[in-house]
């Protein structure tokens, strides 16, 4: 189950003390927790696109962790999107960007 991180004291503990991770245009932070539960903080920039795709581009996260739950047991994760994109993430290439973060993660 992923909760969320819901103040700003949550995702600013996360990003000062938790491990960065930058590809794509977005950045991951994690922070290893003491617990076996997944707490989940998604920022994405306005200038990142409209509403829709920002929208869009949240769901798509959504989805790419809750599939890949066991990589992340233990963690706070924070992605931040902080680039304007030319054309938008494909689900695939969201994918392995995600793929290659898991990786690092593993070895934390």
């Amino acid at each position: 189950m992923v909760n969320t991180l819901k103040t700003s004291k949550d995702f600013l503990e996360v990003i000062s003390k938790g491990q960065k991770y930058t590809k794509s245009g977005l950045i991951f932070y994690s922070l290893k927790n003491n617990s076996e539960e997944i707490k989940l903080g998604i920022s994405i920039k306005k200038k990142t696109g409209n509403a829709v795709y920002r929208n869009k581009l949240k769901r798509q996260i959504k989805n790419i962790i809750n599939i890949n739950l066991e990589h992340l047991i233990g963690f706070n994760l924070v992605v931040v999107s902080y680039e304007k994109k030319q054309k938008p993430f494909k689900h695939q290439e969201l994918e392995l960007v995600f793929e290659k973060f898991f990786k690092k993660v593993k070895s934390f």
